[in-house]
């Protein structure tokens, strides 16, 4: 018989991922390759989207619990949002952003792992879904059966710390996010699994028309034969944004431009005093810079395929970024940096892993002049990709997916 298995998403943004999201992309396609192979059944536990509840209806293999805000939680999740942001000006005032919000999804999550049977339950990524467990003693109930999908490094355990040391087993997106729960957990009998991220590789390898890539490229005025460096990422001070800027002022390529694709957060809407900050670094060589803001999760593909060269100029401790896997599965040239678990993925065979040191923009401007000048090393670094990430996919994914659960 078949696994039940409950996915409790973030609370944030719904699956399907209409509105962006690394993690609800990922359980996206999760559920779409099981689709073709049904070899569990899926209970999706995701925060309410209209345009997501139509498209959950075309799946059979997976089941949807779409828990609807109500709209006075949302609103007075708007003024503590403003309060944080404008007010008492938090440097990270997106924490703040949906905190009624999450804990009513948790309460309603609870409530449905109290009332249903699962054979395995997995937590993504934030410690406060643990609350979910708690509530109930749900964590009684599903003793040796939950999971926790651990993709970024947890800072506080919301009180629920020995309920997260009886986790059967941790499945991190890299060796190094592992060791930091670890570290922070002491002793425990846990058990840690590296589970890997991947994408549908498929997408990023898909053979667009010239028609579509010219198309692209004129509506953000790239001209014909002009070079092509891409970021693609969320638009925060971690993802080294402010870094490549300043190379890039330091470059006179006056053949290439610089494609920024994202914003501060998914398609949320929110705008931060950064994002205002990097317009103002930028407004001396906007000729060469083009911010292309949110941009549809099923567009990257594209926007990766027009690319010369991708940066990835992280300076914090990626756990396992979807930028780089999205960058290497295209078999496209990467300068990114050593930092967290991204040398697990790639590495100065087939790209360039930089110091995250003092030298980091005067690196990331010689790689780029270097890259941007070397047809032949780029297509270099595009073969040995074609061997290194030949099998990365979605499929590899689940495959390893299943088998944690039978485990």
């Amino acid at each position: 018989m078949k696994k039940r298995i409950a996915i409790i998403t973030t609370g944030y943004f719904p699956v399907p991922a209409t509105r962006g999201g690394a993690v609800e992309n990922l359980v996206e396609n999760l559920i779409n390759e099981n689709e073709r192979k049904g070899n569990v059944d899926l209970n999706i536990f995701s925060a309410y989207d209209k345009k997501a509840e139509k498209l959950s209806r075309k799946y059979k293999n997976t089941s949807f619990e779409f828990i609807k805000t109500p709209k006075i939680i949302k609103k007075l999740d708007l003024l503590i949002y403003y309060f944080f942001s404008k007010i008492a000006k938090k440097e990270k005032s997106m924490s703040y952003r949906y905190i009624l919000q999450r804990l009513y999804f948790i309460d309603r999550v609870a409530f449905f792992l109290k009332e249903n049977n699962y054979d395995r339950v997995v937590i993504e990524n934030h410690a406060t879904l643990f609350m979910a467990m708690k509530k109930h003693k749900n964590y009684l109930k599903y003793c040796g059966k939950y999971y926790y999908h651990l993709h970024n490094k947890v800072g506080s355990m919301y009180g629920c710390e020995d309920i997260i040391k009886q986790t059967y087993k941790v499945l991190g997106v890299s060796n190094y996010i592992n060791g930091t729960l670890r570290e922070l957990l002491g002793k425990t009998d846990i058990k840690y699994d590296v589970l890997p991220n991947r994408i549908d590789s498929t997408k990023f390898r898909e053979n667009f028309s010239v028609e579509e890539l010219t198309n692209l490229k004129e509506s953000f005025d790239i001209k014909p034969g002009e070079r092509v460096v891409l970021f693609s990422g969320r638009l925060n001070a971690e993802k080294g944004i402010r870094e490549l800027l300043l190379a890039w002022k330091q470059l006179n390529k006056p053949n290439a431009k610089l494609l920024i694709v994202g914003s501060y957060y998914f398609a949320s809407g929110m705008k931060s005093d950064y994002e205002q900050e990097l317009k103002v670094l930028t407004e001396s060589m906007k000729d060469k810079i083009i911010f292309s803001g949110y941009v549809d999760y099923n567009e990257i593909p594209k926007f990766l395929r027009i690319a010369d060269v991708v940066v990835v100029p992280s300076v914090w401790d990626e756990p396992g970024s979807l930028s780089v896997i999205e960058a290497l599965s295209a078999y496209k040239p990467l300068i990114t940096t050593c930092t967290g678990g991204t040398s697990e993925y790639a590495d100065n065979d087939s790209s360039i892993v930089l110091p995250n040191d003092e030298h980091l923009v005067d690196n990331i401007a010689k790689s780029l002049d270097e890259l941007l000048d070397n047809r032949e090393k780029r297509a270099e670094m595009t073969r040995r990709l074609k061997v290194k990430a030949r099998n990365w996919g979605i499929g590899e994914f689940y495959n390893n997916f299943v088998d944690e659960m039978e485990r």
